[in-house]
């Protein structure tokens, strides 16, 4: 049986083990992968410097098993917390680290989860819109669409009032120039 995720080639590896490798050089360099997943450019990059000391945060419970799994020869150079990047700096500071030498943000949805009918993130089968990254959270995008009034053009809404300017577009703007 193979261990889920040893298969998966992360995208760009090669140009992110390139951009890192200056920031990586030394022993005990502290690596923040804020995006952990199923750990692909973790390993990579653990073995490519193996003085590295990775910290490696996600908010997906399943990624956060997989990627322990999958860093289980690495455990002596690496944490894995459940977190959203957000609080990077609390985590590090709870790992004993002011900073961090490099960080990496590989930002968008992972295999696991468009593969994963019951996460809800793929349009290719027929299963409950979810979208959650975290699933311990309750708010589904199914809710959010079917409940939340649709902003009329020029609107500013109270997530988007934080940005000065910041305008909300309906979904359906560019019909109403179409028919101009």
């Amino acid at each position: 049986m193979s261990t889920p995720g040893a298969g998966h080639r992360p995208v760009l590896l090669e140009r992110v083990l390139t951009l890192l490798a200056p920031a990586l050089d030394r022993n005990g360099t502290v690596l923040v992968d804020a995006t952990l997943g199923r750990a692909g450019h973790a390993r990579a990059l653990l073995d490519a410097h193996p003085g590295l000391v990775l910290i490696g945060l996600d908010t997906d419970a399943a990624a956060v098993e997989a990627s322990r799994r999958l860093l289980a020869r690495y455990a002596d150079r690496v944490t894995v917390v459940r977190a959203v990047f957000d609080q990077v700096a609390e985590v590090l500071n709870d790992q004993g680290h002011s900073a961090a030498d490099a960080f990496l943000f590989d930002l968008g949805v992972s295999s696991p989860q468009l593969d994963e009918p019951e996460r809800g993130f793929a349009y290719s089968y027929d299963a409950p819109l979810d979208m959650r990254m975290d699933q311990s959270q309750s708010l589904t995008a199914a809710e959010v669409l079917n409940t939340y009034p649709a902003p009329r053009l020029g609107e500013v809404r109270p997530a988007d009032s934080r940005r000065r300017g910041a305008r909300a577009v309906p979904r359906t703007a560019h019909l109403d120039r179409a028919t101009d």
